[in-house]
């Protein structure tokens, strides 16, 4: 038997979870040599899935229109709280705390520490290593079905680690740009220090593709273990492969593919939480042991598929919660001013507009009976003080509904009457009950495209700041000219723009790859300047 072996430091996560030796079989003092599909399966759930995503890639939230810089406050009461408006001359927010990115720099090295690169390579190798031992690993008959869900997860890890690679170190899946740079694609489940050029994009998602097709096909028989937890979905199920498929062939623009993945995972779980079942005046509120508030993450929800990334930030880099700007008049925040911003996309039936968005913070500092004043819209799909329930990242059902609607939208002559149906079951569940806003008509729409815009504007609202989904979207969704304001005082700003197409939609690839990888060639980007300066009333 062609034994792998293992350095016992990669399993100390590991150790942490499971306390039954049997799981690993020891051949040293300093290695481990996995043999049985028990051995392999802690192996793979410390190491092929992504234990951490925002804290490594959440700067991108800062490259999108889903942010803006400004005043932290936008009422009376807020600017004259002292809590939220305190101006701190000690600290200086110009240090380059996110500005790089907000403003995309074309290197940013010196400013953020892109960790998702070496992220996703470091999972990949954990898929890889359970991969290549497939056909000569061991099991009982009775773990059959154990072991062909080991090898479902595996190849479903791996196709989703190249899917956020490609999508974020690439050029956007087109047929002008199959044959133009993609990423490394690494196979070996041994660490490769070898000078590696990247891939065509054709290439990565040949393999992409090729791995979601085999995770399918090992779901026949497998037995999901964590299928049997009560409230927690902290691992790939059937279902979430399903809806995987759907996404990466949405992201290739293959209608087709989307249907017919969408309708295998809606006969799984077609679950869309109402918001309507919740105490709305629990709504904004950051649990604690006095209130437990809404989160969209939370995996005891029935439209979550999958959760990740437990106690990882998410929203880095964005007031309050950054430790740098959460005193200051001005900051990074959730876009709600100008045309374009999200929070303008709610209207005042939408219960997501206080669902999930962080609105109450506690001023007192206790626990026990804290007091709350009003903030702004800050971010809150997850609770990292709530426990093992909610997780930073999570997929959710609402996103292979509107999948399911661009795709039907997409292969229609006109208005699609299906793409409203779906539409509709989404936002029922999301609006205030008998709001007249809730459901659309095909008489709403007076063209195709525009019917896909508002999809795309429902992304916007529904799936806000999870992974990185709006910056991928705005990359597939023809890479938009953005505008943003970069203040340097609380009423002095210049202006940057990102233009339609830039190169800089593409991140460079970490000098954490390129400084000893010389065969790889890095993303050209191009020099933003400052086009104006502004001074605010």
């Amino acid at each position: 038997m062609n034994k792998k072996i293992i350095h016992i430091a990669s399993f100390t996560a590991i150790l942490s979870l499971f306390s039954c030796s049997d799981y690993l079989k020891e051949d040293s003092a300093d290695l481990l040599i996995p043999e049985s599909v028990t051995d392999f399966v802690p192996l793979l759930l410390g190491e092929g899935y992504p234990d951490r995503f925002g804290s490594q890639i959440s700067f991108v939230n800062l490259m999108t229109d889903d942010v803006e810089m400004g005043p932290l406050y936008y009422t009376t009461e807020q600017k004259n709280d002292k809590y939220c408006t305190t101006w701190r001359e000690g600290i200086d927010a110009k240090a380059g705390y996110g500005e790089a990115a907000f403003v995309w720099q074309s290197d940013y090295s010196e400013n953020i520490k892109d960790g998702f690169w070496s992220g996703r390579y470091s999972n990949i190798l954990g898929c890889n290593t359970i991969i290549n031992a497939l056909p000569e690993m061991t099991y009982a008959e009775t773990e059959e079905g154990l072991y062909r869900a080991l090898a479902a997860q595996a190849y479903a890890l791996r196709a989703y680690h190249y899917f956020c690679l490609i999508n974020t170190y690439a050029l956007p899946y087109s047929t002008a740009n199959l044959d133009k740079p993609g990423v490394v694609i690494k196979t070996s489940p041994e660490i490769q220090i070898a000078p590696q050029p990247r891939a065509t994009i054709r290439e990565v998602y040949a393999l992409i593709n090729d791995d979601i097709k085999k995770a399918q096909e090992y779901m026949a028989g497998a037995v999901f273990q964590c299928e049997k937890y009560t409230g927690r979905k902290p691992e790939i199920t059937s279902a979430a492969i399903y809806f995987l498929a759907a996404r990466i062939a949405l992201f290739q623009q293959d209608w087709d593919g989307v249907i017919s993945a969408a309708e295998k995972f809606l006969a799984k779980n077609s679950s869309i939480h109402d918001l309507n079942n919740e105490d709305a005046t629990l709504f904004g509120y950051v649990s604690s042991f006095e209130k437990t508030g809404f989160c969209a993450n939370n995996q005891q929800l029935d439209e979550v598929v999958f959760g990740f990334g437990r106690s990882d930030g998410g929203y880095d880099y964005l007031a309050p919660n950054s430790p740098v700007l959460m005193y200051y008049e001005y900051g990074f925040h959730t876009s709600w001013t100008g045309e374009n911003s999200l929070i303008g996309l709610y209207n005042e039936d939408d219960l997501r507009l206080q669902a999930y968005f962080q609105r109450r913070y506690n001023k007192s500092g206790n626990t026990f009976n804290p007091t709350y004043y009003a903030g702004q819209y800050h971010p809150h799909k997850y609770d990292q003080r709530a426990g093992t329930n909610y997780s930073s990242q999570a997929w959710r059902t609402p996103e292979l509904y509107l999948n399911l609607a661009e795709a039907y939208t997409q292969k229609a002559s006109g208005v699609s009457n299906d793409a409203i149906g779906l539409l509709n079951q989404l936002r029922v569940k999301k609006y205030k009950s008998g709001s007249p806003d809730a459901e659309k008509q095909v008489s709403d729409f007076a063209t195709k495209d525009d019917l896909i815009q508002f999809i795309w504007q429902e992304r916007r609202r529904e799936l806000c700041f999870e992974e990185i989904m709006r910056f991928w979207d705005m990359r597939r969704q023809g890479m938009p000219s953005v505008e943003h304001q970069l203040f340097s005082s609380p009423k002095e700003y210049s202006v940057y723009r990102l233009k339609t197409g830039s190169p800089n939609y593409v991140l460079p690839i970490p000098e954490d790859e390129t400084s000893y990888n010389n065969a790889i060639e890095n993303n050209q980007r191009e020099v933003i300047a400052s086009s104006s300066q502004g001074t605010l009333e």
